[in-house]
Order: structure tokens, then sequence, then C-alpha cells
């Protein structure tokens, strides 16, 4: 509902009277999106009135109502038709397991959380390479980060893809380093749910990218 020229945001549990949701004191949305309302909770992203490019993450209660901060600075990219496409990855057929690009001291890094944002943790990049070269990449200075694009076209597929059919399989675009990046990029693949990860593919040798333990660039 438009208050002042500002978006007031009501819910309604189970057809009850609607009721303004709660956010934090310091919070001033200025644009909100639903994510999901899986497992009776509502989770939802909300820009800020000093955010341009980025949103911040908050879980509700069980009826909507109240709201705590989930994560800060996700990442958006805009889309080809000019809209803010946030690069969040709800991973199908596990409840709860998102995946999220955050934006932090100037560089953005991907984060993992298997209970729906209250505990998230970088990505632990592959041991090897496809030569079997060991890749010197220590958390938290190094990680793997992936690209989280949806493709706004439904019959092309985005750079990052999971299956309800197969649980804990995600394949993805990234690469290995500091903070995520688009160049030295190659093809991932997890099949225990985003603990573990290889490489399938890749432009060029991580080795020369993966800076060594206590190291960034």
């Amino acid at each position: 509902v438009p208050t002042s020229g500002r978006a007031t945001y009501y819910v309604s549990y189970k057809r009850e009277a609607f009721i303004q949701i709660k956010l934090p004191k310091y919070s001033l949305p200025k644009d909100l999106h639903i994510v999901s309302t899986d497992g009776k909770q509502v989770f939802a992203a909300v820009q800020e009135w000093n955010q341009n490019d980025t949103y911040n993450l908050y879980l509700s209660d069980t009826r909507g109502i109240y709201f705590t901060l989930a994560m800060e600075n996700v990442k958006t990219t805009r889309g080809i038709a000019g809209n803010q496409m946030l690069d969040l990855y709800e991973v199908a057929g596990i409840k709860g397991m998102l995946i999220a690009n955050k934006k932090q001291d100037n560089q953005v890094k991907t984060y993992i959380t298997y209970n729906k944002g209250r505990d998230w943790r970088l990505l632990q990049a592959p041991a090897a390479d496809l030569d079997g070269n060991d890749i010197h990449c220590i958390l938290p200075f190094c990680s793997l980060h992936l690209q989280l694009q949806m493709s706004e076209n439904p019959y092309v597929s985005g750079t990052i893809s999971t299956k309800s059919s197969a649980p804990g399989i995600i394949v993805a675009t990234g690469n290995i380093g500091a903070e995520l990046s688009y160049n030295n990029v190659g093809m991932f693949v997890s099949s225990d749910a985003g603990n573990s990860w290889r490489p399938v593919r890749y432009a060029s040798a991580f080795t020369q990218t993966a800076p060594t333990a206590g190291k960034q660039h």
C-alpha cells in the first residue's frame, strides 16, 4: 500500500486481517521482493533507502509479520530488459539451501546456507585442477565463487543449474580466487550439496589465479 510516497507492506496469515509487517527499526525499505514462502516462513529481499545495486535478505516468523536480518548487501545484476535480478539462487531439491553473492569491502564473494539464511559460509575450492595439480586456495583468503544469473529466456539455461529429481547435484560457472570474477572462468560440479566441488572444464589454469594462504588480490 503506498503511504506518503513510500510503500507499506502488509501480510494476512490464514485469511485473518491484514497486519503491517515489522522490519527492524533501522530498515527503511524502498523496494521489497518475496524470495520464498517455504517452511512456514517468508524469505524477503529488501532494498534499503541507501542501496542502489544491492538488497538485504530478511527472514520472518511463522506468521510472516516479524522479520530479522539474514544477510546484507546481496549483489544484483541488471537483466536484458533493464530490471534488477538478485544474485541469489535457491537450490532445487533441498529445503533451506541457498547460494548468494554478497558485496563486501568492494569485493563480491559467494556464500552458501543450509538453514535458510541463519548461517552462511564461503565455498571450499577444489583441491586440484583437471590435470591433478594442487590448487592452493585457503579459506577465507581464497574460495570458490559462482555466477548466479538466471536466464530470462525459459529455453536457455543460466550459469547455475540444479534439479529436484537430483538433490545435491549442482553445476555452475565460476572462478577461484579472492572474489567473484568474470576472468579465468570455469565450470564446477558438486555432488554433495555444495560441500565440495571439482572442476569440469576451464578456460585457463586455476593455479595461476588462486592466491596462497594469507594473501589477497
